[in-house]
């Protein structure tokens, strides 16, 4: 039986409130595309370590670039696989989830556990089997609704943990549904939020706010400490981003022009998308012109791209 009823508490909303205000600063700030893909393998790293450190995984932040900054031996140990799966599952989420108005799905978190641990802990089909309609019925609630993304993500991570649906790893899988989910909504902030250490920073409180579940029947103080440690992540990314003396840029090219203000206007119902051949018929340009807008605002942050090709729209941040 779910138990995702919770309690809009002021800490929650408090936190919120604070966490929206830290992602749209940290997604209009200016980066190069160099910038943000190198703050974004950073970002893997720490994700990467502080997680399997929750597991035990022996390896060092040292040895995890060492481990990547060559090619890989033919054979890896355990550990190492561990590292390498959890990687291609936070480059699974940016390249297929990240703005992407799409279900999560059994098949999503089935591929989550093949991607990180299948390697080391190899399937876990027919235990999954017995406990996929229940994993189904998560996915439909913490889908349906009109809740924060924040507190999807929150309710999906702890679900999962509560069912456990695998034998081993079910921690590592939940915590990568919840950045799936966050990607889709821009609140993993392309790729650098971590959060796993403030999980592992704190094994006390990580375990009094799991443990409130049952003891309340009520998600509440998870979601107090979920959106603090999301908050704690936003804050470290924005310190990160104004004390590492990035490169300066032009910052005319950040900008919008007066047309591209006028393309946010005409979103502000957050309802609504635009296309490119929604862009050329109300302002006269070319498709080469309008693809250049739309690029310019998704690659700001201002807006998010669904789709591909000549399907791709966009809606606002």
């Amino acid at each position: 039986m779910l138990n995702l009823t919770y309690h809009l508490s002021d800490t929650i909303q408090e936190n919120l409130k604070r966490i929206d205000e830290l992602r749209t600063k940290i997604l209009l700030t200016p980066l190069s595309p160099k910038q943000e893909m190198k703050l974004r393998y950073e970002a893997n790293i720490s994700k990467s370590y502080w997680a399997l450190t929750l597991a035990d995984n022996p390896l060092t932040k040292a040895q995890i670039i060492k481990l990547l900054d060559n090619p890989l031996p033919k054979k890896l140990t355990d550990p190492q696989k561990e590292i390498v799966g959890y990687l291609n599952a936070l480059s699974y989420i940016h390249n297929y989830w990240s703005g992407q108005n799409k279900q999560i799905t059994t098949r999503t978190v089935l591929d989550l556990y093949d991607l990180s641990c299948k390697k080391v802990f190899g399937s876990t089909l027919m235990y999954y089997k017995s406990k996929i309609n229940e994993v189904e019925k998560i996915l439909n609630f913490t889908q349906s609704g009109n809740d924060n993304p924040i507190i999807k993500a929150g309710l999906i991570q702890i679900e999962i943990i509560k069912l456990s649906p695998f034998e081993n790893g079910t921690g590592r899988v939940a915590r990568l549904l919840s950045h799936l989910l966050l990607s889709q909504y821009a609140y993993d902030l392309r790729g650098l939020l971590v959060i796993e250490d403030y999980y592992r920073n704190d094994l006390v409180s990580l375990k009094e706010a799991v443990s409130s579940i049952e003891k309340n029947k009520n998600a509440t103080i998870w979601l107090e400490y979920f959106t603090e440690g999301i908050k704690t992540g936003m804050t470290l990314v924005k310190n990160n981003l104004e004390n590492k003396g990035l490169e300066p840029m032009k910052q005319s090219g950040w900008k919008l022009t007066e047309r591209q203000n006028k393309i946010l206007e005409k979103l502000e119902n957050p309802d609504l998308k635009i296309t490119n051949k929604l862009v050329q018929k109300a302002f006269g340009v070319s498709q080469i012109t309008a693809s250049r807008d739309l690029s310019k605002m998704a690659n700001l942050g201002i807006l998010l791209p669904h789709g591909k090709g000549r399907s791709i729209f966009y809606t606002r941040v």
